[in-house]
């Protein structure tokens, strides 16, 4: 386990899904990159990484949510940022590749399915 990611469990016990993925930004830039990342300062981070922010955790929870993407349950990949659906659904399909087969599948269905590429204004 990573050290922001062992902090945030060791504080919470059972961590949102929204706290894990700060603490695993975190743990991939470092605590300050993080926190200018989602508009707060290094101290706000790090208070709710060890889950004594005092302010309320709303406001940096939806800063979470629309700057890193929170984390989706999907069929076949199973835990995966929104980055990562949206660039599943944006691939061109291959039919020789047995996870794209999968994601042809489960995607047309799925509830964080997004506009097509087309109409979202992409390439």
């Amino acid at each position: 386990m990573t050290p922001f990611v062992a902090k945030a469990a060791a504080a919470w016990g059972d961590p949102p899904p929204w706290v894990l993925r700060l603490a695993a930004e975190a743990d991939a830039t470092s605590l300050a990159q993080a926190a200018a990342r989602i508009g707060y300062g290094k101290p706000a981070v790090s208070a709710v990484l060890s889950a004594s922010y005092a302010a309320g955790t709303a406001k940096i929870e939806a800063a979470v949510i629309q700057t890193l993407g929170a984390p989706l349950s999907c069929p076949v990949l199973g835990e995966i940022d929104a980055n990562r659906c949206r660039a599943e659904q944006d691939q061109p399909f291959r039919p020789h590749a047995p996870l794209a087969r999968l994601l042809r599948s489960s995607c047309p269905s799925c509830p964080h399915r997004t506009a097509p590429p087309a109409e979202r204004g992409a390439p």
